[in-house]
């Protein structure tokens, strides 16, 4: 007589035999740059869908200045922009001082945290956030404005000022409650529900972010920077993908395969796409920033994006650089160490390409 341990009663197991056997029908496969950018634009329309679609129009910015003060090395801006009816975002605007007109605009996208992007602008207040920068050398915001780049760095939904009330707010790691904080899972499964996905409202709030980036008084260079860390990666991937008015992006602990992250690793609800995985891998979807330049960060140590993974996932992207004549626009950062921002390449890629 059979018993239950004769049978596979988990769930997992056919979803990854599902992913392995999926089509995948716009994953790259072009043989000529005509056919690369026909991939492009069908898989970026599909992407657009995947994620729960784009307004068609773009609601008045109604941009807000709440604060102004100085800093060592910049000026501080705390602004508001509204990135759909009745929805604001806060943005960190970081002015440097001494730089040379035109700025050079950087979009710097802070990771999962508690805090949203004040740690990142250099704006701790309290030991523990002190010593998450240090840990993560977590202020690259503040960094940039200091190498003279005009920085905008927006608060993302579910974290920081953004943060639903008190009933909606979620640990995700207990060892240390204070750090990771957020309301992503609520806001995700309500966006699920009506369609759309938290990954989508955040990459909108950035494009719209871009529209307000180049509605500013300041002489401005035509580049435009995108960077991020962890989940400022993944949405900073995304926008990148989406919106070709980002010139250069560095993308820092995230670039990976969905198989070996994503489906295999415990990751916050914000981080999924129903049915994306079975349309394309994380390659293709990188694959729409070619051949704008691109580079990706991965701590060799990194334990929710394995960085050999990331080593896979580049040796599937660089065949969409390479057909567009492009090879030296991708480059990748491989440091010692584990999930944290590394700067090593990035800030001389930022010049190189800004």
């Amino acid at each position: 007589m059979p018993t239950l341990s004769d049978f596979e009663l988990r769930t997992l197991p056919g979803l990854w035999k599902q992913y392995e056997e999926a089509p995948r029908p716009l994953a790259f496969a072009a043989r000529n740059v005509a056919e690369a950018e026909v991939w492009q634009r069908d898989l970026a329309a599909e992407l657009i869908r995947l994620m729960g679609g784009f307004p068609q129009e773009r609601c008045d910015l109604d941009a807000q200045v709440i604060s102004r003060e100085q800093r060592p090395g910049y000026l501080l801006e705390l602004v508001v922009i509204q990135t759909l009816p009745g929805e604001y975002m806060p943005v960190y605007v970081l002015i440097p001082e001494g730089a040379a007109p035109p700025y050079r605009p950087v979009v710097a996208l802070h990771g999962h945290g508690a805090w949203g992007a004040r740690p990142m602008v250099g704006e701790t207040a309290s030991p523990v956030e002190e010593e998450f920068v240090a840990m993560l050398n977590y202020d690259y915001g503040r960094q940039l404005a200091l190498r003279g780049y005009l920085v905008f760095a927006p608060v993302q939904r579910g974290f920081g000022e953004r943060m639903e009330d008190a009933p909606w707010r979620e640990l995700h790691d207990l060892a240390q409650p204070e750090m990771w904080v957020s309301s992503c899972r609520y806001e995700a499964v309500n966006a699920l529900m009506l369609g759309k996905t938290l990954l989508g409202l955040r990459v909108w709030d950035v494009m719209r972010l871009i529209d307000y980036v180049r509605s500013r008084p300041e002489p401005q260079a035509a580049t435009l920077g995108c960077v991020g860390l962890s989940g400022g990666g993944t949405v900073g991937l995304y926008t990148a993908s989406l919106d070709p008015r980002v010139t250069c992006a560095v993308v820092s602990g995230y670039f990976n395969t969905y198989r070996d992250s994503i489906l295999s690793i415990e990751h916050c609800f914000c981080n999924y796409v129903p049915g994306l995985a079975r349309a394309v891998e994380m390659a293709d979807v990188a694959g729409l920033i070619a051949p704008r330049p691109l580079l990706v960060e991965s701590g060799l140590d990194d334990a929710i994006y394995p960085s050999g993974a990331t080593v896979k996932a580049l040796a599937r992207l660089r065949p969409v650089y390479e057909l567009f004549g492009a090879p030296e626009r991708l480059e990748s950062d491989l440091f010692p160490g584990g999930h944290r921002w590394s700067g090593a390449k990035a800030y001389d890629w930022l010049q190189r390409w800004l």
